[in-house]
């Protein structure tokens, strides 16, 4: 199966695409937070990161380049209502 890690600081938004992806066969991780994406990453593997842009601590963008920074290439799909 394959596993999500979800960044959404909205928590009725991502509850739905939680829901929505795992009725689709989908394992999913969600983080509200910025910097708790971090923690997740180092104790679990995931196949897809979709990431919201605007969210508390770091936005999705630096999260997503700190991550490729250290060597991390999973792929990534953004969100935002910008």
């Amino acid at each position: 199966m394959m596993k999500i890690l979800l960044l959404e600081d909205d928590r009725i938004l991502c509850a739905s695409l939680k829901e929505f992806l795992e009725l689709e066969g989908y394992i999913v991780d969600i983080a509200h937070r910025g910097t708790e994406v971090f923690d997740l990453t180092f104790s679990h593997t995931y196949d897809l990161y979709i990431f919201d842009v605007n969210v508390p601590d770091e936005d999705g963008f630096d999260v997503l380049s700190s991550l490729k920074e250290a060597g991390d290439t999973i792929p990534a799909i953004y969100i935002t209502a910008l």
